[in-house]
């Protein structure tokens, strides 16, 4: 018997960053009531997946951006003095108000 496998198979068993290639993409159209499309990557053409990756690169930005944020709010936290269940936001603002 033999295997049939779609070429996107192919592609994904072809190399271990291919494997990630998921199922379908968010294009740069939008479609009723101003919602993304999403697009079978079957079916995606080069620009749908040029937008696919604009896209994803603006969510990781926003995403490393909140890291970032939740990061400093912890160490700011920590040189305030705070520790374990106590409530980070309150410590980081006791440390700006020391500044002041």
């Amino acid at each position: 018997m033999f295997k049939t496998t779609t070429p996107l198979q192919r592609l994904r068993e072809s190399s271990y960053t291919l494997s990630e290639l998921p199922e379908s993409i968010r294009t740069g159209d939008v479609g009723e009531f101003s919602q993304p499309i999403n697009k079978a990557i079957n079916t995606a053409t080069v620009d749908d997946i040029a937008f696919a990756i604009q896209a994803l690169g603006d969510e990781a930005d926003a995403l490393y951006r909140r890291v970032s944020a939740l990061k400093q709010l912890h160490d700011r936290a920590r040189r305030a003095g705070a520790v374990g269940a106590e409530l980070a936001v309150d410590a980081a603002a006791r440390l700006v108000e020391r500044r002041k």
